[in-house]
């Protein structure tokens, strides 16, 4: 949980009240809902100031060993003309829990997609059939985060899934996998989207 505050000034460095101010996150100058604030509009208070907080996601231990994310949160004047209005961008690293150390019936979790080079919109498929369970165990269920905050492309929660992303950017997706036995491990790949394909 951060608290970040915005202050809003005048030409003589007075501060502005009731000034609405809009709120939005992005990841490696992405737009994404990674976490959340306690509010996506404020308006500055007498002194000029405007604070809201940011939760950052609740991560699972499929999280693990992940690369941690910077991620921006923006706060900016709306609903005038401010020409001179600077945003205010609180940088926050979050960072997942180190990867624990896994015991001998842990299965190996393992994906691929197509295509390695997606475009804003395309469809892109994972497989993680090539997950192993331990001897004597089998693979029960998979969990997929696309790193987006968005849904499936398709409702699949078994070991192949697709999706679409909507923006050009840097994603970590994470694919975690638990046998019968409750034993669970994860693996992620770094997914580069480039701007949309025009035909």
């Amino acid at each position: 949980m951060s608290v970040i505050t915005a202050k809003v000034l005048d030409e003589n460095a007075k501060p502005l009240s009731g000034v609405p101010i809009k709120a939005y996150i992005s990841v490696s100058g992405t737009p994404v809902d990674y976490g959340d604030l306690s509010q996506r509009s404020i308006t500055t208070n007498d002194q000029g100031e405007a604070k809201i907080t940011y939760f950052s996601p609740i991560m699972t231990g499929f999280f693990a060993g992940t690369p941690g994310r910077e991620v921006w949160v923006t706060m900016v004047p709306v609903g005038q003309n401010y020409l001179t209005a600077v945003p205010v961008h609180a940088v926050i690293k979050v960072t997942p829990p180190p990867v624990p150390r896994l015991g001998a019936d842990a299965p190996i979790a393992d994906v691929t997609y197509t295509p390695t080079s997606p475009a804003v919109g395309q469809v892109i498929t994972f497989d993680a059939s090539t997950s192993v369970p331990a001897e004597g165990h089998s693979i029960v269920s998979y969990f997929w985060d696309f790193g987006d905050a968005r849904p499936y492309a398709n409702d699949e929660h078994g070991s192949d899934a697709s999706h679409a992303y909507v923006a050009p950017g840097t994603y970590t997706m994470v694919l975690g996998v638990t046998d019968e036995a409750g034993h669970s491990n994860s693996t992620y790949k770094t997914i580069i989207v480039g701007g949309s394909t025009s035909k």
